[in-house]
């Protein structure tokens, strides 16, 4: 009931959503269910592969690689479960990415000792596009950002996605930092050296984690020329005590094993007031879990120009509207 938009607006049909909902009777099942139903859309994609239907194949690897996203989604406590779906994510994005249009280009971002996953879509007929950045949040994915970079390669601009520390498969070897920036950082390192980029006109975005590490990164790299947040919090301090029983263990997985001093370190207090590049903050008042007092106090010590729009029935993401 929780995630029914997030999930219906990735990839998922409302049709398959209520079969799901009628195989899950208990909590345990979810990985497994999800997971068969993300392998049925692969061997259709393999099937209309072998008969030349690329892109009806595409897109069943696309929908079978976010289905294994929602696998793994919140099923951190069982380890070999969670951690088979996202290896099963991979090599379904690594069949669903050359067969997109336009195609996503596979990256890697090597980062003190560890290895950031990430992809590339650019748009035709652009010879040096503008190009955006997205980040993820705890318990999402850069394939979770598919939709939306789709939405904004389609207006003429290059979309990268990343997973960084605490984040996806990279959970397993880091957590989340309070100084996220240097690893997005990085990120930038990597895509601002390529030749099909105008490494002039990037913007860095996120949700709702991510929303906070694009806000930091504007504040210490001018090469950020607009930032974007979306759901996202002047500092998560205080959230660890008050989730439920659902989210609370996946906590640390992202966070490591104090997740509410984590989750304090993580702020923008004295990194507001240093960004100047133009700020879009999109909040949901049917959020509690980051309210729009958040981005209030956001742009009341931002040094850039903000703008702020809550869409007064969107929930955390505003996957809803």
């Amino acid at each position: 009931r929780r995630f029914t938009w997030r999930i219906l607006s990735n990839y998922v049909t409302p049709w398959e959503f209520e079969q799901l909902k009628s195989q899950i009777t208990d909590y345990e099942q979810w990985c497994q269910a999800w997971s068969r139903h993300a392998a049925a859309h692969m061997t259709r994609g393999d099937e209309a592969l072998a008969a030349g239907r690329q892109r009806t194949a595409g897109d069943a690897y696309l929908r079978g690689t976010l289905a294994y996203h929602w696998a793994s989604f919140v099923f951190t406590h069982d380890q070999a479960q969670f951690q088979a779906a996202l290896t099963s994510l991979a090599d379904a994005f690594g069949k669903a990415a050359p067969l997109q249009t336009p195609p996503a280009e596979l990256l890697a971002v090597p980062f003190q000792g560890l290895t950031l996953p990430g992809y590339l879509r650019r748009p035709a007929g652009v010879r040096k596009p503008p190009l955006v950045l997205l980040l993820p949040g705890a318990d999402s994915g850069k394939e979770e950002l598919y939709n939306l970079a789709d939405h904004i390669v389609a207006r003429g601009l290059a979309a990268a996605a990343f997973d960084g520390p605490g984040q996806g498969p990279v959970s397993f070897h880091s957590n989340l930092r309070p100084g996220q920036e240097v690893a997005v950082q990085a990120m930038l390192d990597t895509l601002a050296a390529r030749p099909d980029i105008d490494a002039s006109r990037i913007a860095v975005g996120g949700i709702s984690y991510g929303g906070l590490f694009a806000i930091r990164t504007a504040a210490v790299d001018n090469r950020v020329r607009a930032v974007f947040s979306m759901s996202s919090w002047y500092s998560p301090k205080g959230r660890f005590e008050t989730m439920d029983a659902l989210t609370r263990p996946g906590q640390y997985q992202h966070h490591g094993p104090d997740p509410a001093a984590n989750m304090a370190a993580i702020t923008l207090a004295g990194m507001a007031e240093q960004a100047t590049a133009p700020l879009l903050q999109v909040y949901g008042g049917n959020d509690p879990g980051s309210p729009p007092e958040h981005a209030e106090r956001i742009a009341a010590e931002y040094a850039g120009p903000v703008t702020t729009v809550v869409y007064p029935d969107g929930v955390h993401i505003l996957n809803n509207v």
